[in-house]
C-alpha cells in the first residue's frame, strides 16, 4: 500500500469521523483491518467445534492453500478521498433486481453459527436486496 501524498494526509487529518458509543462487538469488529483479524476475533469468540468446521478444510487442506495463497498475491491501492458519485451496484440475476451482483444461497449447517441459521441468512439477503 502506497502512503498518501502530504495533501492526502492533512485532509485526512481534517475529515475524521467520530464514532459514536458502539457495543464490544462492534468495536471489535471495526478494529479488523485483515480477514487474519477477523479469523482471530472468531477464533477468540467462536466454541471450537464451530471454529474448527468453519476454519477448516477436507483432507489435507490443499483447497485452502491453494485459496489462501491466491489472496495473500492480490494487493490493493485504494485511492485516499477520491470522489466517488452514484454509484449503483444494482443488476438483474434472473429477471429480478439484485442490489449486489450476486445472490445467496443455501449453505447448510448455518445453525451452527447463528441460532435462526438458514432463515437470518435469508431476512438479511432479503433486507439487503439481495435475492
Amino acid at each position: 500500500m502506497h502512503p498518501p501524498t502530504a495533501p492526502e494526509a492533512s485532509l485526512a487529518t481534517r475529515v475524521t469521523v467520530s464514532p459514536g458509543p458502539c457495543d464490544g462487538r462492534t468495536r471489535r469488529l471495526q478494529s479488523a483491518l485483515t480477514i487474519s483479524d477477523l479469523r482471530t476475533i472468531a477464533k477468540r469468540r467462536t466454541p471450537k467445534a464451530a471454529f474448527d468446521y468453519t476454519d477448516g478444510a477436507a483432507e489435507g487442506e490443499l483447497s485452502l492453500t491453494r485459496a489462501r495463497r491466491a489472496f495473500e498475491d492480490i494487493e490493493f491501492h485504494p485511492d485516499i478521498l477520491t470522489p466517488a458519485p452514484d454509484i449503483d451496484t444494482s443488476v438483474e440475476i434472473l429477471g429480478g433486481p439484485s442490489a449486489l451482483p450476486f445472490g445467496i444461497a443455501p449453505t447448510g449447517f448455518t445453525r451452527l453459527m447463528q441460532t435462526e441459521g438458514e432463515i437470518a441468512g435469508a431476512s438479511a439477503a432479503g433486507a439487503a436486496g439481495i435475492p
